[in-house]
């Protein structure tokens, strides 16, 4: 072999190695940084996610703390400016700190579903919305299960929130658990082992789009049962099963679409 032809193959063969080493350490860094912006946009979306849950139940706690709203929303003397303070009120309990609107896509979720809230309260306070139960009582799931949908609808179909339940407590057919709600509810949250009150996220599917989805189950308080348990809310919820305190009675499901 000449020295020319000994000269290329050398230099040939190093070309080689040095490309191989920029493909492999092009591959980690894609890997490593790809990862990194996923997660970002994934802790963002549980954020957002986790901030739903807590206004929806903040809110809902109003009906709860306020029978006379339950029983006689457009008589109660409860407009949408003292049902919000209640919101408000509640919040701070449950995270220790007051109410300020985010930035971003958390700021954006948080007022679509303040201004669901809002509409809602206000229809029927008003009068204006009177589809409640048979006996014309403003109850705490059918609130939710209003603002919710609002919230779908308002968001432009960007993001969904939903009330759900087992199916033995399920009394609306429209919040029935989907097969990935139902999923974790029976593999994951009835679980003696489950970490109670845990919420659990993963990228999934809903209604056929890519979604982050999280869901956070919901436990049955002494303030349920008036609705959920004993002979009061058998005449309620006539023919479903009675809660018991401390019980899983359903979940909070959210997805934000990709």
């Amino acid at each position: 072999m000449t020295g020319e032809v000994q000269i290329f193959f050398t230099y040939t063969l190093r070309r080689c190695r040095v490309i191989k080493k920029y493909s492999v350490f092009l591959v980690l860094f894609t890997f490593i940084f790809g990862i990194g912006s996923v997660s970002s946009w994934a802790s963002e979306d549980e954020a957002t996610a986790k901030e739903l849950t807590i206004l929806l139940k903040a809110s809902r706690a109003v009906l709860v703390q306020n029978k006379p709203l339950i029983k006689n929303p457009t008589g109660a003397g409860i407009g949408v400016d003292q049902f919000m303070e209640f919101t408000m009120a509640n919040y701070e309990k449950m995270v220790g700190s007051k109410f300020s609107m985010a930035d971003g896509a958390k700021g954006q979720a948080q007022k679509i579903l303040i201004d669901a809230i809002k509409g809602v309260v206000g229809d029927v306070v008003s009068g204006k919305d009177t589809k409640l139960d048979p006996n014309g009582r403003f109850l705490p799931a059918i609130f939710a299960r209003k603002a919710a949908s609002r919230f779908g609808e308002e968001s432009g179909g960007k993001m969904y929130l939903k009330l759900t339940t087992q199916d033995k407590y399920l009394v609306n057919a429209s919040n029935k658990a989907d097969a990935w709600e139902k999923g974790v509810i029976d593999g994951k949250f009835l679980n003696a082992d489950w970490k109670k009150g845990s919420t659990h996220s993963e990228m999934a599917t809903h209604d056929g789009k890519k979604a982050f989805r999280l869901i956070l189950p919901e436990y049955y308080k002494a303030g349920c049962m008036g609705c959920h348990g004993g002979a009061k809310g058998a005449g309620i919820h006539a023919g479903k099963t009675a809660g018991k305190v401390g019980e899983l009675g359903g979940a909070i499901s959210v997805a934000i679409y990709k």
